[in-house]
């Protein structure tokens, strides 16, 4: 892979996953600004000092161009997002102006300054629920959540832009992520029940815990966004571990690791979320050379260590 230094905005780069891909790229000498609303996200998430534009992709249009247009980014990671399938069900109209609007912002932002590459953080929530597992990209789209049809929306976009204008964008559909501060932002469901068994209180289980996710781990996924940089191929592509792991057995695997004795509380199933979650990795590794490394057990492994020593 080429080794050449770039100039990179990181939208959302205060966030969970944002900050991790931040690091990544200050380490591999990159030129990196992050713009974020700070919101859900913290400056401290970030290892070192950082240059850091306060800004609202949704609400900050004109100051957004600008900043682009000042700092001539090569290529654009756009991460911020709504990011909790709940609250889209509850606040769609917010979701919908968040994840659409301030992607189409970011889009013509790039436009502005002559064109780049955009790498886009989607998501498995696109895909028709029934499809068949593990699920290609060639999958139905079908979406059940307002936060799905917004990403799927934003996809589009991101496609338009690069058939019409000088903007090349890759939308990575990403599953389940979790690991390091995750605390930070949206959590995943292991890094909520990671907290509250370190503190001793009870995780609650929505539905029946028999339902599955295809986790990541976050090392994994910031490689997947270093690679999608390097790489002109434009569309979507799923970045997945390609393995179910029930909410049930996660629950057992986070228990052993932090030693918690406690069963857990069990409620209703949330609405606008998928019951089965595995997505086909395969296009990745063709397109970008990627695969995941780190395997749950792994993972819960090195999550649960950062945790106990915070």
């Amino acid at each position: 892979m080429s080794k050449q230094k770039e100039r990179i905005i990181v939208t959302g780069g205060c966030g969970f996953i944002g900050s991790h891909l931040v690091d990544r790229l200050i380490k591999d000498g990159h030129e990196v600004m992050v713009i974020d609303n700070l919101c859900s996200g913290k400056k401290e998430n970030v290892d070192g000092p950082l240059n850091l534009s306060k800004l609202d992709v949704c609400h900050d249009q004109k100051k957004l161009t600008k900043t682009f247009e000042k700092f001539k980014p090569d290529v654009v990671f756009h991460l911020a997002a709504q990011k909790d399938v709940h609250q889209s069900m509850l606040r769609p109209m917010h979701d919908a102006q968040v994840n659409i609007i301030g992607s189409l912002n970011v889009l013509e932002a790039m436009r502005s300054i002559g064109g780049g590459r955009v790498v886009f953080a989607s998501t498995a929530a696109v895909y028709d629920p029934d499809a068949r597992l593990p699920i290609k990209e060639s999958a139905p789209i079908k979406p059940i959540s307002p936060y799905g049809i917004s990403k799927r929306a934003a996809e589009m976009y991101m496609w338009n832009f690069s058939n019409h204008y000088p903007v090349a964008a890759i939308s990575l559909r990403f599953s389940n992520a979790y690991g390091p501060r995750g605390r930070f932002g949206t959590p995943n469901v292991a890094d909520i029940f990671a907290q509250k068994m370190i503190k001793g209180e009870v995780p609650t289980i929505f539905g029946s815990g028999e339902q599955t996710r295809d986790f990541i781990y976050i090392d994994d996924m910031v490689e997947a966004f270093v690679r999608a940089m390097k790489v002109a191929w434009c569309g979507e592509v799923n970045i997945a571990s390609d393995s179910e792991t029930t909410i049930n057995r996660l629950y057992d695997l986070i228990a052993q690791a932090t030693e918690f004795d406690e069963r857990p509380e069990y409620a209703e199933a949330r609405e606008g979320e998928i019951f089965q979650s595995r997505l086909d990795p395969s296009l990745a590794q063709e397109v970008l050379g990627w695969r995941p490394k780190i395997d749950i057990e792994e993972g819960i492994r090195r999550t649960i260590d950062w945790y106990q020593n915070q």
